[in-house]
């Protein structure tokens, strides 16, 4: 297990979390999912900064591929959004949703964490559009 690493409550922590995530990804040997953890760990770190409160952490999980969980000290549980087209956010979970193996968000004393999974396999982070595991 890696982290859990404080992140500052700042447009900053998005690149903290990317860099820690490629280190400890490269580290494990799973370089092949740099880039789409990279991704989604911005995705979950904005949309905490966006509408959430401190503190902000993150841990990596090492399971088949990667567990990354994001936390923050809100209470309130995210939902994907129905972004029109001219709508400049509100997307980012539904990325989340195309891209990892699996997703979900967990509730606790001090607030909450989302989480995302990848796998080693393309085929099951639904990059080639194939079926994935169900989102929680």
């Amino acid at each position: 297990m890696g982290g859990p690493w404080s992140l500052p409550w700042s447009p900053t922590a998005c690149s903290s979390a990317r860099a820690v995530i490629r280190d400890v990804l490269r580290q494990w040997g799973l370089d092949d999912l740099v880039s789409t953890a990279e991704l989604l760990v911005s995705e979950l770190v904005s949309n905490a900064l966006r509408h959430a409160s401190g503190p902000l952490h993150l841990t990596l999980e090492r399971v088949s591929g990667l567990r990354c969980l994001v936390s923050d000290g809100s209470a309130d549980l995210p939902r994907p959004a129905d972004a029109g087209p001219e709508d400049e956010c509100g997307r980012g979970l539904l990325l989340v949703d195309m891209l990892a193996a699996q997703w979900g968000c967990e509730g606790g004393p001090g607030g909450k964490s989302v989480w995302f999974e990848l796998s080693g396999d393309p085929c099951a982070r639904g990059l080639d559009g194939d079926a994935k595991g169900e989102a929680a």
